[in-house]
């Protein structure tokens, strides 16, 4: 019982420990003086956050005097506050340049990239061009190909050449013949597209990064290396990707710009294996009948990404754990990039596995509440051309679980890190953040860094800024969103995430050509409650972490009876015959819309036996009928529903003795209500993260290790159950007609109390009386606006700030008698955002999302006449404008409709 204890008294402090580590900019801007600084590190001391991330945004003498100037004064700050820091590697983002310092230590080392050009040439008609071919800095090789209009390349025909010089030899031989050809020549030019890309650098040379750990690791060391593992955490990398072009979709095929390239790829791709790239290069780009094509690029992507995690990445990590220091942040994830070359690392795990969290991030709205309510193009066209080719279901399904598992399989921690938050505009507020909160909890992610505080207001770059210098009018109430979010992350720390499904990831087949179906899986197993981490193949073929045990595979203390497949047509035979082996020992394997026909060698003419012997046994599974066949193996869940609702989401982790749960409803517009099984014994409890408070479950039925309770959750909410151990059953009793546990209660002899609704009575006479705003000019003598959206009104369209209202009800003798105690309430129906409310002058707590409903003590109401007052806080996007905000800003104030609810008691 002392975790048990430990956890409680944690969790209903009125400071939690914290898990917040915002980015705090430096720029070196003339405004940014050292008070600025200061005044922005004690708001985020006082907002709840346990230290702070410092980032170059970018800063005008980055890794000059002005540079430590600003640290020294964040560092002291820190200090005196006993705030810990990281700090940002990079003078802005990718990481890995060091601002361009990296290029001119190492001009050598400039980025190059592996380029094909196809040049026409008939010889009856013109002489080649040899101009055409100055642009490559080196090239590789020549391939020829007959070429006629109106059929395929002939490449049985072709002719290759390994050097210029041959090439230009033959040409001169077939000067007079008819034929016309298609020369391709494949080469490497520098870089030409993608972020920074005329500072980018070859960081796949393991000598490029230690330049880079030089220019920025060891002089930071330098200065502060007294303060490492102290006030100086660790560093923070971010989204370093191969940048070779940009886009987030390249992968293989005739249009691909060009490929990522390093100059000891040739030779580490031989040792690997066991042929020269040069022989087939050609296929990364063109198809062939023999299936070749789909070997050589898995084999190219295989042999880079590793290049990729062990030249960069491990090399960073290395040298912070040999300085005792950590090595945090993320890379690219977007829809497939984590897959790809480009803006991608090719393989997210193998690039993340060298982070000392999980991490990712969302930015740009990639995910937030409106998506289920209306398309983009309504409030936020500004990101259609970031939106035309993204992946929804990535971002909602995928994105946050691929962090949970690169945390507790890859690296072996309990921290899951998100930057969140980043270019959501000035209109983000505390309603959104809330709901994004419960997003990210039920995700397993329990470390946070907030998209950021900046010394400048305002400061345009990826609004919002929380504090904003004291300008922004909810930044009173962060700390209500800061605890909650404290306490969410709380209960995840020092536990073990319970899943026994494992969703193979599927980077390794899509190098080979496989049209990827990973997050139409994880849509499908998340609408049902079914609860899983992703698997990489890297981890399944490690024999020393992944057991195989009575038909479970066993990674530390996590064990999974079932592996999907997620419609994966091509896999490395080695991984074949372990996925077989699983089977075969008793382990539940499934393949999802298609099966296994090939290894990654291509499309042979002969199915070797681990093919034979899985097409034989395992019949795929449509998707949409996965999680039927699920329910056949009851021992896959957690936790089950009586009734089907796919907006309920859930997370399921245990901590020495006792299990938690947490459960949110993602949707916006349906009120869940049901009955719900928990795979768990014990206690249950309600542990309300907004409050601190916990409760214990006044109905619940046990049977065998199985809790069955009812509930109901609003949108925007979501709960914590904790099943006490070594609790009491006294309480335990069958659920029966009862419908939630929201009002249902034991009088002091313990005998079941159920509160029914008995009356409501509207609020509908509710005048303005007062406004407030830290930006606005506006005061109390102008016309105040009515009730409702004020922003449609007259004088308020850009009015960020606080407005007042008030409303005046009359009680009779009669309405208190009936009341029971605690079961009045207040609904206020729809507010834009944050609600701060009293009756007959005494305070209830803040609301800082729906439903704004207040649980109100009789000893409250009084008879006659009652007054109640309700302040409404809207966000900065009225006043500040940004290319982040909506177009269409949205509504503040007190919509309603509002009443007044009395309960009695059966």
């Amino acid at each position: 019982m002392e975790d048990y204890i430990e956890l409680k008294e944690q969790f209903t402090s009125t400071s939690p420990p914290s898990s917040l580590f915002p980015l705090l900019w430096l720029h070196g801007d003339p405004r940014e003086d050292a008070s600025s600084i200061r005044q922005e590190i004690a708001a985020m001391d006082e907002g709840g956050c346990g230290g702070f991330i410092i980032e170059s945004r970018p800063h005008r003498d980055y890794l000059g005097d002005g540079w430590w100037r600003d640290l020294d004064i964040c560092i002291d700050e820190a200090k005196k506050r006993g705030m810990k820091v990281w700090i940002f590697d990079e003078e802005y983002y990718p990481s890995g340049i060091a601002g361009g310092k990296v290029l001119q230590s190492m001009p050598e080392a400039r980025m190059k990239v592996l380029v094909k050009e196809s040049i026409y040439w008939n010889p009856l008609e013109e002489e080649f061009d040899i101009k055409n071919l100055n642009t490559f800095d080196k090239i590789f090789k020549c391939v020829c190909v007959p070429y006629d209009k109106h059929s395929d390349l002939q490449w049985e025909l072709c002719k290759r050449f390994n050097d210029l010089d041959n090439l230009l030899l033959w040409q001169s031989s077939v000067v007079n013949e008819t034929t016309s050809w298609m020369i391709h020549v494949i080469g490497i030019k520098p870089s030409w597209s993608g972020r920074m890309y005329e500072k980018m650098v070859d960081y796949l040379d393991p000598n490029v990064t230690d330049c880079f750990i030089n220019l920025t690791y060891e002089k930071t060391k330098e200065r502060y290396g007294h303060i490492f593992g102290d006030i100086i955490q660790g560093f923070f990398g971010d989204e370093t990707s191969f940048e070779n072009f940009a886009s987030y979709d390249v992968l293989f095929g005739e249009d691909t710009p060009c490929m990522p390239w390093t100059r000891s790829m040739r030779e580490a791709f031989y040792k690997n294996k066991g042929y020269d790239l040069f022989d087939e290069i050609e296929w990364l780009w063109y198809e062939h009948t023999d299936g070749r094509a789909a070997r050589v690029r898995f084999d190219f992507m295989d042999t880079i990404t590793q290049l990729f995690s062990q030249n960069f990445f491990a090399r960073i990590q290395s040298w912070c754990h040999t300085e005792g220091v950590s090595f945090i942040g993320h890379v690219v994830e977007d829809n497939q990039a984590h897959m790809h070359h480009g803006y991608g690392v090719g393989h997210y795990f193998r690039a993340t596995r060298h982070f000392d969290m999980g991490g990712y991030d969302f930015v740009l709205r990639q995910v937030d509440s409106e998506q289920k309510l209306e398309p983009y193009e309504e409030n936020y066209p500004q990101f259609s051309h970031y939106r035309e080719a993204s992946n929804p279901d990535f971002f909602h399904y995928t994105l946050g679980k691929l962090a949970q598992s690169q945390a507790h399989l890859e690296i072996g921690t309990d921290l899951v890190m998100c930057e969140n938050f980043g270019a959501y505009g000035w209109d983000l507020g505390l309603r959104e953040m809330k709901w994004l909160t419960d997003w990210m909890t039920v995700r397993g992610t329990n470390w946070y860094v907030p998209h950021a505080f900046s010394p400048i207001f305002p400061d345009e770059d990826c609004p919002p800024h929380f504090y904003a210098g004291g300008n922004n009018p909810q930044w009173k109430f962060f700390r209500k969103w800061a605890d909650y979010a404290n306490r969410s992350c709380l209960m995840l720390k020092r536990s073990e995430h319970v899943s026994k499904i494992a969703v193979l990831y599927p980077a390794e087949s899509h190098w080979a050509g496989d049209e990827t179906l990973l997050d139409k899986v994880t849509k499908e197993l998340m609408k049902d409650q079914y609860d899983f981490d992703i698997l990489s193949m890297d981890l399944l073929m490690n024999h020393d972490r992944c057991r195989l045990v009575e038909g479970k595979l066993c990674i530390a203390q996590h064990q999974f009876s079932c592996v999907i497949l997620p419609g994966i047509e091509t896999l490395p035979v080695e991984v074949l015959e372990r996925l077989l082996e699983f089977r075969d020992s008793g382990g539940l394997l499934l393949q999802v819309e298609c099966g296994v026909k090939k290894d990654s060698g291509g499309n042979h003419p002969l199915i070797n036996s681990s093919l034979l012997s899985l097409t034989e046994k395992e019949e795929p599974v449509g998707l949409c009928n996965l999680p039927d066949i699920l329910d056949h193996y009851p021992y896959l869940r957690s936790l089950q529903l009586k009734n089907e609702f796919p907006e309920l989401r859930f997370c399921h982790y245990q901590r020495s003795e006792f299990d938690i749960f947490f459960i949110n409803n993602e949707s916006l517009q349906s009120v869940f209500e049901d009955t719900v099984m928990f795979s768990a014994s014990g206690t249950p409890e309600i542990w309300d993260a907004m409050s601190g408070t916990v409760i214990q479950l006044p109905v619940y039925h046990h049977v065998g290790e199985k809790t069955f309770i009812s509930m109901r959750l609003a949108p925007y909410e979501g709960v914590f159950i904790v099943f006490r151990p070594n609790g009491l059953d006294d309480l335990n009793v069958p659920i029966g007609s009862i419908k939630y546990n929201d009002f249902i209660t034991r009088d002091g002899q313990d005998n079941l109390v159920h509160v029914s609704e008995m009356y409501a009575l509207p609020l509908t006479d509710w005048k303005s009386t007062h406004i407030n705003s830290p930006i606005s000019s506006l005061v109390d003598s102008n016309p105040l606006p009515d009730p409702g959206n004020w922003i449609t009104q007259e004088g308020f369209e850009s009015f960020s700030g606080t407005i007042s209202y008030e409303c005046k009800f009359i009680m009779d003798t009669e309405m208190l008698e009936k009341i029971y105690d605690g079961h009045a309430s207040i609904d206020l129906g729809e507010v834009y955002e944050t609600a701060k409310m009293r009756i007959n002058d005494h305070k209830l707590s803040i609301k800082i999302c729906p439903p704004y409903v207040w649980k109100v003590p009789r000893n409250l109401l009084q008879e006659g006449i009652n007054t109640l007052i309700v302040e409404v806080t809207n966000t900065l996007g009225a006043a500040v404008n940004s290319d982040f905000n909506r177009i269409n800003p949205a509504p503040a104030g007190l919509m309603g409709p509002a009443k007044l609810v009395i309960y009695w008691t059966q």
